[in-house]
């Protein structure tokens, strides 16, 4: 993610590179934004100034704010997937090995101070934005959730899941790993010598072999 200078850019001055990466630096401020004032304070004219463009600038590209912030969010969630699938020798690994790779790359993400900001300003604003909340739902961990579902569906021989089950099979892991700890943090009550790695390696146990089921030899 971009990081935020001290100077502010000038309005309709948009950073030198590509069309594709101008606004790539767009969505990175708007949601830099986002994770620091709230939706609702976040202003299209602050995410302009921010960005270097004019207001129209980002009209032209995005017809409101819930469109912009989606926009941003889904940049966010693109990178994170796409470095979860570049881990090293991915797909050679144990389904075991691998989730805990995958587990341990995610849960970095998740509990980053910026993304523990993004998700209490979630909670703060679904009462007031209540399709918002809906649409950053499917847009960002409905897609983390179909690329662990199919990961599973890569390594059905080893879970033993039917094709109908690998959906709710991605949505249990992912709340076994992320629900806790995110929780903790988001309420400051999180152990400071919490061990994220033993956490990821106990839900992946639990999440393949249950609480009395058989053990990895």
């Amino acid at each position: 993610m971009a990081a935020e200078t001290t100077n502010k850019p000038k309005v309709g001055r948009p950073k030198a590179g590509t069309e594709a990466e101008r606004n790539d630096h767009l969505l990175d401020q708007a949601l830099v934004l986002f994770m620091r004032e709230g939706y609702a304070a976040a202003s299209i004219a602050k995410i302009a100034v921010a960005a270097g463009v004019s207001t129209r600038t980002i009209y032209e590209r995005y017809k409101n704010k819930a469109e912009l912030m989606l926009a941003s969010v889904d940049r966010l969630v693109e990178t994170d997937i796409s470095e979860m699938q570049g881990i090293e020798n991915l797909e050679h690994l144990s389904c075991r090995d691998g989730l805990i790779a995958l587990g341990e790359k995610l849960l970095g993400k998740v509990m980053q101070p910026d993304m523990i900001s993004f998700y209490r300003m979630g909670v703060a604003e679904a009462c007031r934005f209540p399709e918002l909340s809906d649409l950053i739902k499917n847009t960002g961990p409905k897609r983390i959730q179909e690329m662990i579902a199919a990961y599973l569906h890569r390594h059905a021989a080893e879970t033993a899941l039917s094709v109908a089950e690998f959906e709710p099979a991605a949505a249990l892991f992912l709340e076994m790993l992320i629900a806790e700890p995110r929780n903790k943090a988001l309420f400051g009550i999180l152990e400071t010598d919490w061990d994220a790695r033993a956490h990821v390696e106990f839900v992946v146990q639990v999440f393949l072999y249950g609480i009395a089921g058989r053990r990895p030899s």
